[in-house]
């Protein structure tokens, strides 16, 4: 797939240039219905490689992700195009947290389109109450961290700690819930605590107009084709701040990821 898993400063687009186009509702209800295949299928996928392939299972799971991921991205033909090079600012054996602002549902997917690496979401708890999804979110190593139980809490954040240790690079969207009109919303303490605590790599990271291609729960304003920049900022070390300075380290990422937007 061309533009995608490329650590070149800026890739081509996916797809040639076309119009951008309000989807029918049929061909909208189409999509909805491949989306919920395509997910149940490669939650199938992921938990056989789980079970009859532990060997490389990362590896395994890696690709699965990305698969699922470029068949969604493809669904309604995102033109995406990456700038910034990802690769070039991470140090071997550090922990990496990828800051991302969140106004669209193919946030998601397009983040496992368009970045390399053994990428991770911290998943809202909610979900692993899911039968099947909930299982194969375990087995892809998928995050949750429960901040209203302390000791559940501290657990969880050993685990997101041991799994950034072996390779993993979590992603997170700092702003806990959708932006409606692509605007970004002001960050949460969580994800700027958990990159203190674990003493961690934030690279920030924005999705330029990504908020067009699915506006927050209005799934009949979806529109194809539509051009989306994934542009990955300056990597901010986590190691020169503590808990008294996380509002300096919170205005950091803010200002980075703002103007990234703003650039055009």
């Amino acid at each position: 797939m061309q533009g995608s898993k490329s650590t070149n400063s800026q890739n081509e687009s996916v797809f040639p240039p076309r119009s951008v186009r309000k989807a029918s509702v049929p061909h909208i209800l189409w999509i909805m219905f491949y989306s919920l295949a395509t997910t149940f299928r490669y939650c199938v996928k992921t938990l056989f490689a789980a079970w009859f392939s532990k060997d490389n299972l990362r590896q395994k799971v890696d690709q699965i992700i990305e698969d699922w991921s470029v068949r969604l991205v493809r669904a309604v033909k995102i033109d995406f195009r990456v700038e910034g090079d990802l690769e070039a600012q991470i140090e071997d054996g550090r922990r990496v947290i990828l800051m991302c602002n969140h106004s669209s549902a193919y946030d998601i997917p397009l983040a496992f389109a368009a970045l390399p690496g053994s990428i991770r979401m911290i998943s809202k708890k909610e979900l692993f109450s899911i039968p099947l999804l909930s299982q194969a979110m375990s087995a892809a190593e998928i995050l949750s961290i429960d901040r209203q139980n302390r000791q559940k809490a501290i657990q969880d954040l050993e685990i997101a700690r041991q799994k950034m240790e072996s390779g993993i690079r979590v992603w997170m969207f700092p702003e806990g819930t959708r932006s409606k009109d692509g605007q970004l919303l002001p960050l949460k303490k969580g994800g700027i605590r958990l990159a203190i605590d674990t003493n961690a790599l934030i690279i920030p990271v924005v999705m330029q107009d990504i908020y067009q291609v699915l506006p927050d729960k209005q799934w009949f304003s979806m529109r194809l084709n539509q051009p989306v920049t994934v542009k990955v900022g300056k990597a901010i070390d986590c190691r020169e701040f503590d808990v008294e300075h996380r509002h300096q380290l919170s205005d950091l990422v803010y200002n980075s990821m703002q103007d990234m937007l703003n650039q055009k």
